[in-house]
């Protein structure tokens, strides 16, 4: 009696990312043009109507995310905040200070510390 084995290729499944529109000018111009593909069917009247109506909704959306909460700065973005400030501070005033500086945070990273 024959032993045989097969070998199966098993596919990794794709993560699915979601389509999320990442430019708000692109947005606008595509739904410009959506709206103006429709207002040819209309008259000047109710597409002119339709346009203030859709200005003052993007607006309102506009004004509505400047004032919405963000999302919080995270402790290390800040701490490498400062190191580069610090850094460039010192590179004018002292070059050698700059130099050490540069080499501690180095090593502090590296390290895993920061």
């Amino acid at each position: 009696m024959a032993f045989s084995t097969t070998i199966q290729h098993v596919e990794k499944p794709v993560p699915v990312t979601p389509n999320t529109p990442s430019n708000d000018i692109g947005d606008a111009l595509f739904s410009m043009v959506i709206l103006s593909v429709y207002g040819a069917q209309m008259s000047k009247k109710s597409v002119r109507k339709l346009k203030r109506q859709f200005f003052l909704t993007t607006l309102k959306l506009k004004a509505k995310s400047l004032f919405s909460p963000r999302a919080s700065v995270s402790d290390r973005t800040l701490i490498y905040i400062l190191l580069g400030i610090a850094l460039i501070a010192l590179i004018v005033l002292a070059p050698v200070a700059a130099l050490v500086l540069a080499i501690i945070a180095l090593v502090l990273i590296l390290a895993g510390v920061i």
